[in-house]
């Protein structure tokens, strides 16, 4: 039952539905307009919300339906459960369909994930080594980044910090990205 995940390569993946559950999290024989439920994919181009990052969003288009991804979860022996809302006609399992991730939400994403990194540093660099991260939300529209430190930041150390992270920005300097 692994999926393959797909979305470091691609944003858009010819696939086929496997399974279908309602709201419910039963399985369905199919969803039909207006319905919300759950699709299990072949194959994937959806990053699924872990670590504090947020799931991609997208459509998932075929033949006979279409739907709106409006996240992706773990849920039980499912490596990923796409929600959907269906907007158009039926999807049933089985069927072919191109699941394809917004692409702007998730460059918007990408960008706050990056910063967390950039936000790190500058931390550990003003604050000193002991700085580590203690959770983060990484989303489309913003970021928060929870640390540990055994004293309130001042302003100073916070203006210090902030104009360390907006240098790295302004410098622009690829991204190298490892998968591991």
């Amino acid at each position: 039952r692994d999926q393959a995940f797909r979305g470091y390569d691609s944003t858009t993946v010819n696939t086929q539905a496997l399974v279908l559950f309602d709201a419910e999290r039963r399985e369905a024989a199919a969803l039909t307009a207006g319905q919300e439920g759950f699709i299990v994919l072949a194959e994937t181009p959806f990053y699924l919300e872990a670590g504090g990052q947020v799931s991609d969003v997208g459509t998932i288009t075929g033949p006979w339906g279409d739907g709106l991804v409006t996240g992706v979860a773990k849920v039980g022996v499912w490596p990923r459960l796409h929600a959907v809302r269906i907007t158009r006609g039926t999807l049933k399992p089985r069927d072919l369909l191109t699941a394809s991730v917004a692409e702007d939400v998730r460059d918007a994403t990408r960008r706050n994930h990056t910063a967390t990194h950039l936000l790190h540093a500058a931390l550990r660099t003003v604050l000193g080594p002991h700085v580590k991260q203690a959770g983060s939300l990484v989303a489309p529209d913003r970021l928060r980044f929870d640390f540990v430190h055994f004293n309130a930041v001042t302003r100073e150390q916070q203006l210090e910090i902030e104009r360390i992270v907006n240098e790295q920005i302004l410098k622009n300097t690829p991204v190298q990205t490892e998968v591991k």
